[in-house]
């Protein structure tokens, strides 16, 4: 199936609060990978440490010497965001020093998330060109950056378009932006200023957020709460879209000059 790849202009917009948001309200099966070299923050987030970090990517790295050494191992690292087991999630790294080694299976890891049964949302972290986002991106069939509504994630996100046209060699597939919250400057502003369509916009809601991002108040009616019912829209064009992209992916051509100043 299709890797969608979630990105970060920088500033913390929320990249993993977003990508869990997508996934618990996902119309059918998904799979959140946590493969931000810099490492992940599910297990002592959204799990709040009650998890032992003993399952994750690092594990999928041990077994990666094929690609298909790689795909099965992943099904043994995964761990249930639902009780259905429809939603899971793979831990991403404990300790950003062990980035480094994985820079000769990379491209095994990314091959092994595009071979999954389900598609699989990647939590890619901050955009800096590194090896492992390199490698998603390259398998990426949607990728999608993640900001907040301000001319100075506006400003950072600028240079980052310009690095995802390099690294994906002309952005082929579909690539968009998911706004978080309010700001001075509007969702169809940034879509001007950056050249790219918005693919959805999620609400300021400090409890749901927590709640995944630290696993903090009850999890009672988090399904009901802003953020999960605005996330559900984003998530239904996004899994139309990797299914699309999975039956046979198509090319848009997204450049740089397409970006317009911010009004």
């Amino acid at each position: 199936m299709t890797v969608c790849a979630l990105l970060s202009a920088g500033g913390s917009p929320g990249v993993t609060t977003a990508a869990l948001a997508l996934a618990m309200t996902w119309p059918g099966s998904v799979l959140v990978a946590e493969t931000d070299p810099s490492g992940g923050d599910v297990l002592a987030g959204y799990f709040a440490g009650h998890v032992p970090a003993t399952r994750g990517l690092l594990n999928v790295a041990y077994e990666a010497t094929t690609v298909q050494a790689a795909t099965e191992a992943v099904a043994g690292q995964l761990l249930a965001l639902d009780e259905l087991g429809m939603h899971r999630v793979l831990p991403g790294l404990a300790d950003p020093r062990h980035a480094p080694p994985l820079r000769m299976t990379w491209h095994l890891l990314a091959e092994a998330l595009a071979a999954q049964s389900t598609c699989v949302l990647a939590d890619c972290g901050r955009l800096d060109g590194g090896p492992g986002q390199e490698q998603i991106l390259h398998v990426a069939g949607q990728v999608v950056l993640v900001l907040r509504p301000t001319l100075r994630q506006a400003a950072a996100a600028r240079p980052r378009v310009e690095m995802l046209t390099q690294l994906k060699g002309g952005l082929a597939g579909p690539v968009g932006l998911l706004v978080i919250g309010h700001g001075p400057v509007t969702a169809a502003e940034l879509s001007r200023a950056l050249g790219l369509p918005v693919v959805g916009t999620l609400p300021n809601d400090r409890k749901s957020a927590l709640v995944l991002s630290d696993g903090a108040y009850a999890r009672r009616g988090l399904e009901s709460g802003p953020l999960l019912r605005a996330a559900a829209a984003t998530a239904r064009a996004l899994s139309t879209s990797c299914q699309q992209a999975s039956d046979g992916p198509g090319s848009r051509l997204i450049q740089p000059q397409d970006a317009q100043p911010v009004a």
